[in-house]
């Protein structure tokens, strides 16, 4: 490794406030498969990063697990499954190595580097993956934890109390299932509008009666609202008649 990619790494690890110890180990995070391929010669085995991606992706799901199993002591398993979901899936996770500028650290193919590889959301997924398996062979569990949270706990935050204000299906549902031990439905009661711009009208039902009506540009946006209505109402009526 020359001296020019010892620089770029170590400048990499610094943006998460850490010393590298074994260079390679980060390196290979880094090289992806059409560069593997596109350098076999003369002999050298070069060796790309999807090991280590299987690796990450579950050091990332236990770093996101822990946190919020102890941020979030009043959710169920549901929730926050829900919430696990939308932050380790692809788009999340190209979306926090766009944050460190990964794409411009990576060893690529030069199909892939013209076909504009350093951007694609599939490469700086599986690459954030690799990089995080890297910290973790090259420190421990305790230490990576600590590393993602200082430069992620905000976007992680910012999820959690996003799910827990616009989940008014699910507070809604629960409300129901424990006070009147029912579930809520809904119905589409109106569409409008051309293909590219539809506007959804859905009202709530619960045990027959009609509740809430929403609007939205998709149906589960309208059955959001509606639900919001209909959970506000409930709750005031719990309110004044406990």
């Amino acid at each position: 490794m020359d001296k020019k990619r010892l620089a770029e790494l170590k400048c990499l690890t610094m943006v998460f406030g850490y010393t590298l110890r074994d260079e390679q180990l980060f390196n290979k995070s880094l090289t992806h498969k059409s560069f593997a391929n596109e350098n076999q010669h003369q002999g050298l085995e070069i060796r790309h990063n999807e090991r280590f991606e299987f690796l990450g992706d579950s050091v990332i799901d236990l770093i996101i697990s822990r946190y919020m199993v102890f941020q979030n002591r009043n959710m169920t398993e549901g929730e926050l499954s829900k919430i696990r979901a939308q932050l380790v899936n692809e788009y999340s996770l190209a979306e926090f190595a766009k944050s460190i500028g990964l794409g411009e650290y990576l060893l690529l193919g030069k199909g892939e580097e013209a076909s504009g590889g350093r951007n694609k959301t599939s490469i700086l997924a599986n690459s954030f993956e690799a990089l995080i398996a890297a910290f973790f062979l090259d420190s421990s569990f305790d230490e990576t934890y600590e590393l993602f949270l200082n430069l992620f706990r905000d976007k992680i935050d910012s999820i959690t109390i996003e799910k827990k204000i616009t989940d008014y299906k699910g507070h809604l549902q629960k409300h129901c299932q424990a006070h009147i031990l029912s579930t809520p439905t809904y119905k589409l009661i109106d569409q409008s509008g051309p293909d590219h711009q539809k506007s959804f009208k859905v009202q709530a039902f619960i045990l027959g009666d009609a509740y809430g009506i929403g609007t939205g540009k998709t149906k589960k946006e309208a059955e959001q609202a509606a639900a919001r209505i209909s959970y506000e109402t409930l709750s005031m009526q719990s309110k004044y008649h406990p």
